[in-house]
């Protein structure tokens, strides 16, 4: 009996292992970020729950291209999963532009019950179509100004200014809208081009600001949470189709985890950023009433209105609404 149980033993063993499934996520995160650490417990905690049948390789810091390319390579079935900006998804599906909407979301808690509730149903079935597997939305923030210049009050403090930002539809018409030039410059470029004063200033959530150091040549920032923006978490579907439904069910349910845990990191490290960006990084924050910005935004719905879509805009601002 006892041989015949670890005859038993060795093929279950034998059989784990050639059922093994390997899957790479690739983000644009850098390290220590809160999405970097949440992949890090994505990976652990699947890794764990799966006894080993699903491992995860983590690329993050843009180590698999830009995030653009990360997100062709999961269309591609080249890479396995990616945490992608709503813009990039934009560029395959326009109607994602409605989220960067400027001053959609007045909070955090707003955009959650959008974005987790009735924009997710909207957005799965379209992001299937695609063969993508979307399970939950990790977090990236609301978007602030920098500028190596002076202190940006009101939208005419910015008038004509070269602002960076991604090939990001929304983003660029908030710049343009406020009276700054928008140019367009890859993420993973950002840095050098603050250093070599290419632009004169750029847009991020704090938590980016903070990480990649812009503050060595940013000195003044202005706090307006014109947009909010997530990672979304994506599985190629001929990748997803390669695990089990239990396997499944796990994948889905720690993306979920670490989604929660990213948005709670970022958010509670914000104001003890912010304060450390003025105490001892030299930076001027500016905290200006928003009614000039809001009022100047015109231009910037009307072309977020006419590329995804009078009908999707109006979908989407009727889901913001009934989430107020």
């Amino acid at each position: 009996m006892r041989t015949l149980a670890i005859l038993v033993a060795m093929m279950l063993g034998s059989t784990c292992a050639a059922g093994a499934v390997d899957l790479k996520l690739g983000h644009f995160a850098a390290d220590g970020h809160p999405c970097d650490v949440a992949a890090k417990q994505f990976k652990d905690n699947v890794e764990k729950r799966t006894a080993g049948a699903v491992k995860i390789n983590l690329f993050g810091n843009n180590a698999l291209g830009s995030p653009p390319e990360v997100l062709e390579q999961v269309l591609l079935g080249a890479v396995d999963m990616s945490l992608s900006g709503q813009d990039q998804i934009a560029k395959h599906l326009p109607f994602y532009d409605v989220i960067s909407t400027p001053f959609a979301f007045k909070d955090y808690a707003t955009a959650d019950k959008v974005i987790d509730g009735p924009f997710k149903a909207w957005a799965d079935p379209e992001l299937a179509k695609k063969n993508l597997v979307h399970l939950s939305d990790w977090e990236w923030g609301f978007r602030q100004l920098t500028n190596s210049k002076q202190p940006v009050n009101t939208p005419a403090d910015m008038k004509g200014m070269k602002i960076r930002t991604p090939p990001a539809f929304a983003y660029q018409a908030f710049v343009e809208a406020a009276g700054g030039n928008a140019v367009t410059i890859a993420f993973a470029e950002l840095v050098m081009a603050m250093k070599q004063g290419v632009v004169d200033g750029q847009e991020n959530p704090i938590g980016t600001i903070y990480a990649l150091k812009l503050y060595e040549t940013q000195k003044y920032m202005t706090i307006v949470n014109y947009t909010y923006s997530s990672m979304v978490h994506l599985v190629n579907k001929k990748s997803w189709d390669k695990l089990t439904p239990e396997q499944q069910q796990i994948l889905a349910e720690e993306s979920a985890n670490s989604a929660k845990l990213a948005r709670k990191l970022l958010r509670d490290d914000e104001d003890k950023q912010l304060a450390d960006l003025q105490a001892t990084k030299g930076m001027v924050v500016a905290k200006p009433d928003l009614k000039p910005w809001k009022d100047a935004m015109g231009p910037a719905w009307e072309k977020v209105k006419a590329r995804v879509g009078a009908d999707n805009f109006a979908r989407f601002m009727a889901m913001v609404d009934a989430a107020k």
